[in-house]
């Protein structure tokens, strides 16, 4: 969150000003009593500081940075974008002096919402493809043929989950170059 002030909120903490505009986004974009308990909140602590909603009301957009490693993660947030901005151009950037950062183009009320969706949201990606991809040496079976001495484990929830998508990969075919014998003749 940058520090950029509000029309009428100069003299509040950042900490203060970050948890108004995290109580705004839930209060607008909430569901059920998420939404109404967040509201509730955030009139009481508006009463406490003697602000209004239209305090609140900058819609300027500004360019956020944040961490984006790869090309998913910049593909990630431009659709996280498109949803809570409900467009199909979101605002996003990319710089040569920041190679490993993603800017996007918010208001407050959406920067606090896309880093809720960002943080998580790149996670369970991450995890979904080291499951991608052990899913993928299964299907292609990469890994020694020779047995194990050790006792198979109990499978888990992700093991599970490994072996649905395996069965849902195709085999890559691959054309080998040399013939494995299988016995080697002595001379």
């Amino acid at each position: 969150m940058t520090g950029a002030s509000m029309n009428g909120t100069d003299h509040l903490s950042d900490k203060v000003q970050a948890k108004l505009r995290k109580l705004q986004a839930l209060a607008e974009r909430g569901e059920g009593g998420e939404k109404a308990n967040a509201q509730r909140m955030l009139e009481k602590l508006l009463a406490r500081h003697g602000l209004s909603l239209d305090d609140l009301a900058d819609e300027r957009g500004e360019i956020r940075w944040f961490p984006a490693a790869n090309r998913f993660d910049r593909r990630l947030a431009a659709q996280i974008m498109a949803k809570i901005g409900n467009t199909d151009d979101p605002g996003i950037y990319t710089s040569k002096q920041r190679p490993k950062l993603v800017g996007v183009e918010t208001t407050p009320a959406e920067a606090v919402e896309f880093g809720l969706h960002y943080d998580t949201l790149r996670k369970a990606l991450a995890e979904h493809f080291g499951d991608a991809f052990s899913a993928f040496v299964q299907a292609n079976r990469l890994f020694s043929s020779l047995p194990s001495d050790d006792q198979p484990a109990a499978l888990s929830e992700r093991d599970f989950r490994v072996m649905s998508m395996a069965a849902a990969v195709p085999i890559t075919p691959i054309n080998p170059r040399l013939e494995h014998a299988k016995e080697v003749p002595h001379a």
